[in-house]
């Protein structure tokens, strides 16, 4: 059986999940952990016992012989890692979002258009397996007509990477693109958006409390998302029509449990006990296994997260935000041509 080499290029927190997943897949083989700060680099070497640790990326492109990088750089700077594996023609694996502004995205996806390889962002929330679930629900008509979601993720701490702190979008940016990614998989692209933001935090350049609604000709789709200072968190997802609902309530990150459940008028259909943390890693090791499945087969244009499909959901965040900016409701004719106003 073929193993796929390849490099996780950033070893802050968020890469013990990718590299848990990866680690699951016998035929992936990580040969390089490549981080600026090598003690990073070094603490995710149990995950990846027979990887090299490198400190510059280029000569990690230069000495392995890499079949995909996995990127996990902060977004300003994705464009220039992905490009750079683009000369050597590998496979590439992008963490959401594409890059902090939608004109540079736009830019990165066209330059990708056509390339053989796999082009993929890294956005897994859709892989939560009680979100499939429901995904398939939804295609079933479970939910009969005239649904309505609203979808809360209020985390109870601020971020303490120093790159989110300096970001000039904040939570709705950062996190709330999971959740916006969520209602594409759903329902596809929304006609209108109407947000507010709120900055309440002294350590935050951007906001920390987003309120998002998206329409669609008959549904409605309601997203809370925030960086609390402190307090409880609040966090669901709630699908209801008029035949059916689902219900989750939990975490959509890490930690602690949580239960799922469908309700067919009165009946209820299912009841399930689960663990948000669990969740969120499976979710990883989903994304990767398609990825990796694609990458054998050669397939890599039928990836779920591509660039193209991606970009839809950042276009619908950015677009919430300059509805935020401007107070006004801002139709969406077109995510390839939002107009960007002063955003740009």
């Amino acid at each position: 059986m073929k193993k796929l080499k390849g490099a996780v290029v950033g070893c802050g927190m968020i890469s013990k999940y990718h590299l848990m997943g990866w680690q699951r897949l016998e035929n992936v083989e990580i040969k390089a952990l490549v981080s600026r700060n090598t003690d990073n680099a070094k603490k995710r070497i149990e995950f990846a016992p027979g990887a090299t640790i490198y400190s510059d990326y280029l000569e990690a492109l230069e000495k392995e012989d890499l079949d995909f990088v996995d990127i996990l750089t902060p977004p300003h700077v994705h464009a220039w890692y992905c490009l750079e594996a683009k000369k050597r023609g590998i496979h590439i694996i992008c963490q959401k979002p594409i890059t902090d502004n939608l004109d540079d995205a736009h830019t990165l996806v066209n330059v990708f258009e056509g390339y053989d390889k796999l082009f993929a962002i890294h956005e897994n929330h859709r892989y939560r397996p009680w979100f499939t679930d429901m995904q398939q629900k939804l295609k079933e008509g479970f939910f009969g007509e005239k649904h309505y979601v609203h979808i809360q993720q209020l985390n109870p701490s601020e971020p303490d990477v120093a790159y989110k702190l300096a970001m000039k979008e904040g939570v709705l940016l950062e996190h709330g693109t999971h959740l916006v990614d969520m209602t594409h998989a759903l329902f596809g692209t929304p006609l209108r958006t109407y947000a507010r933001l709120h900055h309440m935090s002294k350590k935050l350049t951007g906001e920390n409390f987003a309120h998002v609604m998206f329409e669609y000709p008959e549904t409605t789709v309601c997203i809370d998302v925030g960086w609390k200072p402190g307090g409880v968190q609040q966090a669901s997802f709630l699908l209801t029509g008029d035949e059916g609902e689902a219900y989750y309530q939990g975490s959509m990150v890490r930690g602690g449990d949580s239960r799922y459940r469908l309700m067919n008028g009165k009946e209820v259909v299912l009841d399930e006990q689960r663990n948000s943390a669990d969740d969120y890693v499976e979710s990883f090791y989903l994304f990767e296994k398609e990825c990796t499945e694609l990458m054998l087969n050669g397939n890599v244009h039928q990836v779920t997260q591509s660039g193209a499909e991606n970009i839809k959901s950042l276009a619908s965040t950015f677009a919430a935000y300059e509805s935020a900016y401007t107070s006004s409701i801002m139709e969406i004719k077109s995510l390839e041509k939002v107009n960007l106003g002063i955003l740009k």
